[in-house]
């Protein structure tokens, strides 16, 4: 796909919401998803912790959207970016929206982005509320971004990787959604229907680098790398234990050596 085809994006970044040392590996999954033609970041940069982001806006060619804070608690910065948010969908010409901030307050934006049908992308922490996660197309949780399976020097015992027997159920669900002949389910197809129903679902949160090597690690599935079709998997199917020499699935079996007589006609048993 060359750059013609793919969709104008907005990023739209809360920066005192977010640290600003995800922002190279942020950009790395924007270009992903289209071309980031607007790039705003929000906040009181009048601080010293604002030199940060001053380099990662330049590094980045971000423009920064300076709201003086109006006093302790209050959120001018949020509100200039929903009205921000608001103006790009009524001009028309953004394909997908990123919106960077696990705040709970941008819920109701981003549920009115997705009834205008507008894709929308998340990124936040693990501590963003699952109601704003489930409103997004796809929501990536920024510990995620670009770090190494099983070596996260970020997590701490508060946001250590979740276990895979979490993922197990999720899994069941959505091969029943995608199988086709014989049971089996493309790993692609899986994984699209996979966000689908959760649109926060990444491997990473389970210490793996991608969904192949995930389900590898699950007894319950088979997976079969050499189709032709690309990597596929099914639940396993049980075995059923074959029946002793002699038995017989209706009623019981007949002593060995000895064959059953008929019982004669109009015979009763007492």
């Amino acid at each position: 796909m060359n750059d013609h085809q793919l969709p104008n994006v907005a990023v739209l970044i809360d920066a005192e919401n977010v640290s600003a040392g995800y922002a190279d590996r942020l950009f790395d999954q924007v270009a992903s998803i289209g071309c980031a033609t607007v790039r705003r970041g929000y906040g009181d940069f009048t601080g010293l912790w604002s030199a940060s982001w001053a380099r990662a806006f330049e590094r980045h060619a971000i423009t920064p959207r300076q709201q003086f804070s109006a006093g302790r608690g209050k959120n001018s910065a949020d509100i200039a970016l929903v009205i921000d948010a608001m103006d790009l969908l009524n001009q028309g010409g953004i394909g997908a929206i990123c919106l960077v901030s696990g705040d709970s307050d941008f819920t109701p934006l981003a549920l009115r982005i997705r009834e205008q049908g507008v894709p929308l992308f998340g990124y936040g922490n693990a501590k963003s509320p699952e109601r704003l996660r489930n409103a997004c197309k796809k929501f990536s949780y920024l510990e995620n971004l670009g770090i190494l399976p099983r070596t996260m020097p970020w997590r701490s015992s508060k946001t250590s990787l979740q276990p895979v027997e979490e993922a197990v159920t999720l899994l069941r669900r959505a091969i029943a959604h995608t199988e086709i002949q014989d049971s089996w389910a493309l790993i692609g197809e899986v994984e699209v229907q996979l966000i689908r129903m959760r649109p926060d679902f990444d491997p990473r949160t389970y210490g793996f680098d991608s969904l192949l090597e995930l389900v590898r690690r699950i007894k319950g599935l088979d997976v079969d790398l050499r189709d032709d079709t690309g990597p596929r998997l099914r639940l396993k199917r049980k075995v059923s234990k074959p029946q002793p020499a002699g038995t017989s699935t209706i009623g019981s079996a007949a002593p060995s050596g000895r064959v059953p007589r008929a019982m004669p006609v109009g015979c009763r048993v007492r």
